[in-house]
């Protein structure tokens, strides 16, 4: 062995033995940093490394349940035994990737079924039938249910026996049979490309119905997520709006689904839809609506067929981004982002200070100009029943950015000296900035044209 070798060696036993030194509490927390997988749990395999490393660190190991608390189904059965015993009254998070190595050991079928009473978190790519089926206890304290394409049978004993504490339900590109009764007490509700077995024998796309029946069910939800696409109805409109009081996080890709629910003490808001065909209910934008009104600054955007609102203040973020409407409709386009404030604004006016985008360009041979007919949008002051006077939208619009060469100067002096007038019992802030791009993404801001457009005299960009 050369010295370099010697030295390494040396080194490396000067650096076990330091670790060693360490109290059993800060051992177990160094193990349990090595072993961990992406997810940040602990990785079976590198548990049993570690553990052939001295007596001491197999001694800390198996004497420390939570390193043998995942069991993972996919790879042979050879560690379940081992897990289920050294993890001693630890919660377990079992993950069911598999079940054919499983079922061909009828001993580990009938042990995982006998520590279902411990189960914590259970991930499921196969529907784990075989053991239900021979459960002695009820597995009343599992609070987490992840399903990935698995299809869930008519019968369904598993969720009626985990209901009690169930807390977050997640269902990816899984399907649902029709009877199925939305689970009770849920905080988390994630769905992504669900479907459902109707009565015709038929597999369909997930439909309004049963999501507004999740929501009937789930009251006290705190995130909720859904995406892919559900099964719109003739009633689809006439489903009552569920207040969730809770929500704290959302995220919708969903467009016929936004109008739901409502809450008015969301944190975090994402719409996301693409491909819009019709109009959704004014009340599709409460939630995002009650959220912007506690935000300092916001964005409005409007490109070809694309309407998009964003705005982050501290913990409060609200992304609205309706992409690629039908025919790039840019009247259906109008009219949501007049629902749109128009809900955000029910009760109060958003005080946030506002960037407006006009970035879609009057369509040749069209008698439609979105950004002209946006500009009257907000030059048109609303009712405030509250006050019985009148006021106007989003008063603290500062700047308005355009696409060379942008609206005529006539029109965008008509708009500044509306707002500057004081004809309405809020009076709008003055506009600071009109600025022309050369494009949407353009860094430089663009030229500020706001003093050309009060100096105008019919000259300017007006032809």
């Amino acid at each position: 062995m050369s010295t370099n070798q010697v030295s390494h060696t040396a080194a490396q036993g000067h650096e076990r033995t330091c670790i060693d030194g360490l109290p059993v509490e800060l051992l177990e927390r160094v193990i349990s940093l090595g072993v961990k997988d992406r997810a940040g749990d602990p990785e079976i395999k590198q548990v049993c490394v570690w553990r052939t490393v001295c007596r001491k660190w197999k001694d800390v190991i198996d004497g420390c349940p939570s390193l043998w608390s995942k069991i993972v189904l996919g790879s042979g059965t050879k560690h379940v035994k081992p897990q289920l015993e050294n993890s001693k009254a630890a919660p377990l998070h079992l993950e069911i990737l598999s079940l054919n190595d499983v079922y061909e050991d009828d001993h580990v079928v009938q042990l995982l079924a006998d520590s279902a009473y411990r189960w914590r978190s259970v991930l499921l790519f196969e529907y784990p039938g075989g053991i239900i089926r021979r459960l002695g206890s009820s597995p009343s304290t599992l609070e987490i249910l992840n399903i990935h394409v698995t299809q869930i049978p008519e019968d369904c004993r598993f969720f009626n026996l985990i209901r009690p504490n169930l807390r977050k339900l997640t269902l990816v590109k899984s399907t649902i049979p029709y009877n199925f009764d939305p689970t009770l007490g849920l905080e988390e509700l994630h769905f992504s490309d669900v479907r459902e077995y109707r009565k015709d024998g038929f597999r369909h796309y997930l439909s309004v119905h049963k999501f507004h029946q999740f929501l009937q069910a789930n009251p006290n939800l705190q995130v909720l997520e859904l995406y892919g696409y559900v099964y719109p109805s003739r009633s689809n409109h006439t489903l009552q709006s569920i207040n969730l009081p809770k929500l704290k996080n959302v995220v919708m890709h969903v467009p016929n689904a936004f109008h739901l629910f409502w809450a008015e003490h969301c944190v975090a808001v994402r719409y996301l839809a693409g491909y819009l065909v019709e109009r959704p209910p004014p009340s599709a934008w409460t939630t995002p609506g009650h959220t912007l009104r506690r935000v300092e600054r916001m964005k409005i955007s409007v490109t070809p067929g694309c309407l998009r609102v964003t705005a982050v203040t501290g913990p409060y973020k609200v992304e609205v981004t309706l992409d690629g409407m039908f025919g790039r409709s840019e009247r259906l386009l109008c009219s949501i982002l007049e629902d749109f404030l128009n809900e955000a604004e029910k009760d109060t006016s958003i005080s946030a200070r506002v960037e407006l985008g006009l970035f879609a360009d009057k369509r040749p041979g069209g008698d439609f100009d979105v950004g002209l007919e946006i500009l009257k949008l907000l030059q048109t002051p609303v009712w405030d029943p509250s006050s019985g006077q009148t006021r106007w939208r989003i008063p603290n619009l500062g700047t308005i950015s355009m696409l060379d060469p942008g609206l005529p100067y006539h029109h965008l002096l008509a708009f500044v000296q509306a707002r500057s007038t004081d004809n309405c019992m809020q009076p709008a802030s003055p506009i600071t900035g009109i600025f022309i791009r050369s494009s949407e993404l353009d860094d430089n801001g663009g030229e500020d044209v706001l003093n050309k457009v009060v100096a105008c005299t019919g000259g300017g960009n007006d032809g």
